[in-house]
């Protein structure tokens, strides 16, 4: 199918106009009319994307009171129902994520960190207690809004990749930029300095099959950046790369963090990877072992928890 096939496709389920009018005072989305010239595009067309991506005319407005936090769960549980047998992957979640905020979840398979992802992601509902993103509960929002928060304020990185095979580079990056309806030239100018950040832009038109992993793994970074969402979050960004691209991808993001304040989220069972948190939290058998507060690049220690 090509990109416009898919886009038409996922407009008629979701109908995007009319959930964007309907939602858009409640999320705060920035006025879309806020543009600069063209001329300056060509140089940035994010207008402030290196600099403070907060005030950027394409980032989503999110609460300016950074004592509150942006995402909030609160005795959070999520039951599956397993023929007659009740199965809690989580079990009574408190947890807070601010701002700015550079977050390992840590744990090992099967304790519960991907069904976090899907909840802090708006990918699924929880069964008992409350998810907040951006003082909102998202059990309150019918799947047409919550796609539209998805779409405007969280950029995915999976460890999978989950790049369309049949789309270029170049169409892989542009699709969020699609789906949000974003004028086609600006969006191709986006993709392009996107492309050109990740080290890709001699690759636009090659297809994800003529890629390598870490290359592959790029055009998700580039892609998840596409509308300048306040958080990124990542499943086991590294898990399907070598060491040497796995830190190439991990300083990217920690970079992304340091310049441009995002909020990272990277859920992972890889204890390396807590040298670039501002905070790890622990969890084992659906319950937060414990939360450590951490100064960027400081040491493991032998008090962590085991993750075998």
């Amino acid at each position: 199918m090509t990109l416009t096939g898919i886009i038409d496709s996922f407009k008629t389920i979701l109908n995007p106009s009319k959930i964007m009018n309907s939602l858009e005072g409640a999320a705060s989305f920035s006025d879309s009319s806020e543009r600069d010239s063209e001329g300056d595009l060509k140089i940035n067309p994010y207008f402030n994307f290196g600099n403070d991506a907060a005030n950027s005319s394409n980032a989503v407005r999110i609460s300016q009171n950074k004592d509150e936090p942006l995402i909030k769960l609160t005795d959070v549980w999520k039951i599956y129902q397993m023929g007659e047998v009740e199965f809690a992957a989580l079990k009574g979640i408190n947890l807070e994520i601010y701002e700015g905020e550079f977050l390992i979840i840590l744990g090992p398979s099967g304790s519960g960190k991907s069904t976090m992802m899907n909840l802090l992601g708006c990918l699924d509902l929880p069964s008992k207690g409350t998810v907040c993103l951006n003082s909102k509960d998202i059990s309150e929002l019918d799947e047409s809004e919550l796609a539209i928060i998805r779409g405007k304020m969280i950029g995915f990185i999976f460890q999978t990749f989950n790049l369309i095979p049949t789309l270029s580079t170049e169409e892989n990056v542009l699709l969020p930029l699609e789906f949000q309806e974003e004028d086609r030239q600006i969006a191709r100018q986006k993709a392009l300095y996107l492309l050109d950040i990740v080290g890709l832009a001699n690759k636009k038109q090659n297809l994800p099959s003529q890629l390598s992993g870490g290359q592959r793994q790029r055009v998700a970074i580039a892609r998840s950046l596409a509308v300048n969402p306040p958080i990124i979050l990542a499943d086991e960004p590294t898990g399907n790369l070598d060491t040497k691209t796995g830190n190439y991808i991990l300083d990217f993001l920690d970079e992304l963090h340091a310049r441009e304040g995002k909020t990272i989220i990277i859920v992972t069972h890889d204890l390396e990877l807590v040298k670039y948190a501002t905070r790890v939290v622990y969890i084992r058998d659906g319950e937060i072992e414990k939360i450590e507060t951490r100064t960027k690049n400081e040491p493991s220690t032998k008090n962590e928890p085991n993750l075998n």
